[in-house]
């Protein structure tokens, strides 16, 4: 807490306090779990200001606050990351398991995770098993189908695995020609059906 910038020694000499004039701050660092500095949540007067206790617990409460959200959405984020989980089980083959309930927010997530890491040229087969869905609507499984278009434009070759009957009627609904698709049963299936070198 400075009181007046034209006064406190950290602060009187500074270009900033010169061109504002003077005035007071109030800071408080704002710090994620882990200890590394997120940057510090600050309060500013044109004017030189007394600041109580109150104002000082005010603005740590607040930076409290700032860092449990940003902690949230750093653990969302790697949440996100696992839902969507590109297993390698070659060095030219990964698995990409879908499990749980699949909707358009993670299907976009899916495509974009799997887009990115195909482009990298190190696969040439991912397969995408979704003998653990629980439940998917009818546009993620429109844009499911999509994928294995995409990829092929990359180079890598999709197969899918684990389609239940409740699935293929879906897939068939919105997409009759299923000629650039390969579908085996079962993830073990699609293994034996690799041609690796």
């Amino acid at each position: 807490m400075i009181e007046d910038l034209n006064v406190s020694a950290l602060t009187k000499d500074m270009d900033v306090t010169k061109s504002l004039g003077g005035g007071s701050l109030i800071g408080v660092p704002i710090y994620y779990r882990d200890g590394v500095n997120y940057g510090t949540l600050c309060g500013m007067d044109l004017r030189p200001f007394h600041f109580t206790q109150e104002h000082r617990d005010l603005f740590m409460a607040m930076a409290a606050l700032l860092e449990n959200v940003l902690d949230l959405e750093k653990k969302n984020g790697q949440v996100q990351m696992l839902s969507v989980p590109l297993v390698p089980i070659f060095d030219e083959v990964a698995v990409l398991p879908l499990i749980g309930e699949v909707d358009s927010e993670r299907t976009s997530r899916v495509i974009e995770h799997t887009l990115f890491e195909a482009a990298k040229g190190e696969l040439e087969y991912i397969i995408i098993d979704l003998s653990g869905l629980v439940s998917i609507d009818s546009e993620s499984i429109f844009h499911l189908m999509k994928i294995a278009d995409s990829l092929k434009l990359v180079g890598v070759t999709t197969i899918f695995t684990g389609i239940r009957p409740d699935l293929a009627q879906k897939v068939i609904q919105y997409r009759s020609d299923l000629s650039g698709i390969k579908v085996e049963a079962t993830l073990k299936q699609a293994i034996k059906s690799l041609k690796l070198k």
